[in-house]
Parts: structure tokens; sequence; C-alpha cells
């Protein structure tokens, strides 16, 4: 495969997922700490499980900001990218389901509800992208 090839048809590689992760949990719980939430008690998550339950624009912000960078400097699909954002939080419900099974009785709400908060990041990855194009224009 050549490198035209390889421009035009662009892969998801791992370290954009891990990354886009990162920032994920990053927007999730950063206003956590800037906001000063006293912690809710969790099996194994506190931060994770006080930033989604007193979820604030400051995530919305950072959720949407993400979504911007990994548009902009990513480059996966922006509906790759902005989904992959929030793609460690149902891992980390799964994973106190396990440790504590009544811990997220109500998770497939809970999930549905992540997938709608990573359409902001999906925007946001949409909009870099676009930016990407309009300044790029020889290197998309």
């Amino acid at each position: 495969m050549d490198s035209q090839e390889t421009k035009r048809n662009p892969t998801f590689p791992y370290l954009e997922a891990v990354i886009a992760a990162l920032l994920g949990i990053a927007s999730v719980i950063l206003p956590v700490w800037l906001l000063s939430l006293k912690p809710y008690p969790a099996p194994l998550f506190p931060l994770i499980r006080t930033g989604v339950e007193g979820i604030s624009a400051l995530t919305l912000v950072f959720l949407l900001i993400s979504g911007v960078l990994l548009g902009v400097f990513g480059r996966g699909h922006p509906i790759l990218l902005g989904l992959a954002t929030l793609g460690l939080l149902p891992c980390a419900a799964l994973a106190e389901m396990v440790a504590s099974p009544t811990s997220h009785s109500m998770w497939p709400f809970e999930f549905a509800i992540y997938g709608l908060l990573s359409l902001i990041a999906v925007l946001g990855a949409f909009v870099g992208r676009l930016v990407k194009m309009r300044f790029c224009k020889g290197e998309v």
C-alpha cells in the first residue's frame, strides 16, 4: 500500500482510540476537581461516578474541545473519534457491576446517556475536521 492510498483511506489507529478515551475520562473527571465536588461513594471509581452524576456545562465544553482536538489532529473518522471519547465509561460501569451487582441497576439508560454525551464529541470532531480541511488544504 503506497502513501497516496493511505492518505485517501485513513484508518482508525489504536493510539487515537486510546487518546480519545483518555480525553473523555479527563473531560468527566476534571470538572470534579475544578468545581471541588464532593465525591460520591462508588465501588471502584468514585471520581467517575461524581463526574457523571454531577455533570456540568464544563464537562460538555471539555467533551467538545476534546472532539475538536481529535478532529484536527486525528486521522480516523470523526464519528469513531467522538464515540471513543466515552468508550471507557461503559467499561468502568461494567467493572463496577462485577464488583457490586446492585451499583448500576439502570445501566441501559446509563449507557444510552453515554452515547448521547458522546455526540458532543462527535460534533466537535466534525468541527475539528472542517477546521483541518480549511486551513491545511494539502495535508488532509
